[in-house]
Order: C-alpha cells, then structure tokens, then sequence
C-alpha cells in the first residue's frame, strides 16, 4: 500500500520535477550579483585601508600574517600551514578589531556571490534548469536580509504556480502519539505551537512570555532528548 499509494505516484511528481527545472529570474539576479560585487569592493577597500596594504583576504597566510603580523591580534591556534583564520577563530577576534567584522561579512558576501549568484547564472545558462547539487536548492540562505533577498529571485514559470507544503512538526507528533504522553497530544490538538509549550514549562513563564530566543532553546530540547541527547 505504501509503495503503490504513496512512493510511486510520489516518483512521478519527483521526476515531473526535475524535468521541468525550476525558473529563476535571471535579470533580478544580475543585478544582485552587481550590487554584491560593488559591495565587496568596498569591503575590501575598508580591509586593506585598516590593514595598511592590499593582499589576497582568501588565503589563509595571506590574512593571517595581516592579522596577527601586521595588526598584532592575539593569535588563537596554528595549523601545518600557519595561523587559523576559520570562522570560530574570526569571531573570537571581533572585540579587538573592527576589521573582522568587515572579512566575516567579505566571506558571506563572496559565498552569496560565488555560490549562488554565479552558480545560478550559470546553471541557468546551461540549460534552462537547475541542479539540486549545484547549488543545493533546499539550502538557500534566508538568516540574513541578503539571503532572504536571493530567495524572491526563484520564481513560477510562465502560467504556474510555486505550491509550498511541509509537515507540521510531524516527528514531535509520532512521539507524542508512541509515548502516549498525554500532554503533548493535548498541545496539538489544541493547536499550540510546541515548542513555545515547551518553553513555558521548563521557564514557568504563561506561553505570551515566550521571547523567539526561549522558543529556539527549547526546540533544541525537544528535539536532543528525542535524538538521545
């Protein structure tokens, strides 16, 4: 029943999919390329003016002997090729300098463009259709207002619509249904969001307490005790 019902008539809506492609507006995307790279010029010209020379912020010895050679900063760990300059690095740096913070958003605006911009553009060049690995279009930043920004750019072809449907927190659901916890089910059948239900009790605070910061906590919870946290 599963096979006939569900996965097979699922396979052909699959490969419906991926022989259609998805449509993306190239021009708007263009355009966002341009502006990103006008933004990296000046990103790059506030590094280079605050480190005194113009140099390669994408080799690793290059910014680290900028960093911690020339500006001083306090070196965290080394590795057979020189300093570390990986993220968790960069961030512990922040309070010393405020070049950092301007090389974390160069790295976030040059993956936006590399990636996505440029690697949409040329997928779409390619053949009308988009590959689900080249970017990966289950994974198309949304956290910052640049990434939400890139998102507008994927739209329906001519004449179609773009249908969104998720499962609602459908793993929280079996367990409440497999453990019996009578808590839980009361939550979904009541509608609650649960992981502000959640939240609340673990806080003792009413669920309209509940800050956004609290409810992504207790996610985390709900979901590590579930996972053999």
């Amino acid at each position: 029943k599963l096979l006939d019902e569900m996965e097979l008539p699922l396979a052909r809506v699959l490969a419906d999919m991926e022989r259609i492609g998805f449509a993306i507006d190239a021009d708007g995307i263009r355009a966002f390329g341009d502006s990103l790279r006008s933004e990296l010029d000046g990103i790059l010209n506030n590094i280079y003016t605050t480190v005194g020379y113009s140099f390669n912020v994408n080799s690793p010895k290059q910014l680290g002997e900028a960093l911690f050679d020339k500006l001083g900063l306090p070196p965290r760990k080394k590795n057979a090729r020189g300093y570390s300059t990986d993220a968790e690095t960069l961030e512990s740096l922040r309070p010393y300098s405020p070049v950092i913070d301007e090389i974390l958003k160069y790295r976030t605006y040059a993956k936006l463009l590399s990636t996505y911009v440029d690697g949409l553009l040329n997928a779409e060049a390619a053949d009308g259709r988009v590959s689900s690995t080249e970017p990966n279009l289950q994974n198309i930043p949304i956290r910052t207002e640049l990434g939400s920004r890139l998102r507008s750019y994927f739209v329906a072809g001519e004449g179609e619509t773009l249908v969104d449907a998720d499962y609602s927190q459908i793993e929280l659901r079996i367990l409440a249904h497999i453990t019996g916890d009578e808590h839980m089910q009361q939550a979904f059948l009541n509608g609650a969001d649960i992981h502000r239900s959640t939240a609340a009790k673990i806080y003792h605070i009413p669920e309209n307490e509940v800050t956004p910061q609290l409810r992504s906590a207790s996610k985390a919870i709900n979901f590590g005790i579930m996972y053999g946290k």
